[in-house]
């Protein structure tokens, strides 16, 4: 089946959504000489569990961020295949890999990048309306997320009057709105306080226990050795 009529068949199907499970044939991601220092990845072979909750980590440069934005299709391998459910999500057209990374990924950043323009509420029903979710809905959706993330009553704020947990929290609750089966989160505690890392760790956690599959790139040697399945890179190559 195409991607984008596994797409279709995944929108009409959303109350039975369950984990997507990975598979990484060989990939790898080179960059030109004349791209600069880029952390690129070798021979990547792994397969991620659909709803498990999968750690990813190692020393800085060494292709951590590489490896999750190729699941997220924000990049392409240039060598071997990179399956989600069987389908390879790099061979698809681009504005297919726009509708995986809409409908089916969720992404979440150490940085929270959230528009400054606009509201928390308005950040996170943001993904449900460009996935064409009733309105409604999807403020009832945004609403539902952000008291569960502790923050219900900041809804009319803006991101530069919350503190970096609670961006942070709204980033979160932003990546959930379209209740994806895959949740990719870079570093998600690395700016964070002890206590507001453990809420984070908390609630992706509870979006495991919904059956997203969950990947998180960490330096935090305690975050690692708690995922169901632990990926070590270094220098761009998966070690034991």
């Amino acid at each position: 089946m195409a991607l984008s009529a596994y797409l279709a068949e995944e929108t009409c199907a959303v109350a039975s959504r369950r984990g997507a499970g990975v598979v990484m044939d060989n990939v790898s991601r080179t960059y030109p000489a004349s791209a600069g220092p880029a952390a690129g990845v070798f021979g990547i072979c792994a397969q991620l569990a659909a709803g498990s909750f999968v750690t990813v980590s190692g020393p800085s440069g060494s292709g951590k961020s590489t490896l999750l934005n190729l699941v997220a299709a924000l990049d392409h391998p240039t060598g071997g295949r990179l399956l989600v459910d069987g389908r390879d999500i790099a061979a698809s057209p681009e504005r297919a890999r726009a509708e995986y990374r809409l409908r089916l990924v969720g992404c979440l950043f150490q940085d929270a990048p959230l528009v400054g323009e606009l509201s928390v509420a308005n950040n996170v029903v943001l993904p449900g309306l460009l996935a064409r979710t009733d309105r409604r809905a999807a403020r009832g959706r945004a609403q539902e997320l952000l008291e569960r993330v502790g923050l219900g009553t900041q809804t009319t704020l803006f991101p530069a009057q919350l503190s970096v947990g609670q961006r942070q929290r709204a980033a979160l609750a932003r990546a959930l709105m379209n209740r994806p089966r895959l949740l990719l989160a870079d570093e998600p505690t690395g700016n964070l306080d002890r206590a507001t890392g453990r809420q984070v760790m908390e609630l992706l956690a509870d979006a495991q226990a919904e059956g997203c599959t969950v990947v998180v790139v960490t330096h935090d040697p305690e975050i690692a050795a708690a995922g169901d399945q632990h990926l070590r890179l270094l220098d761009g190559h998966l070690v034991a």
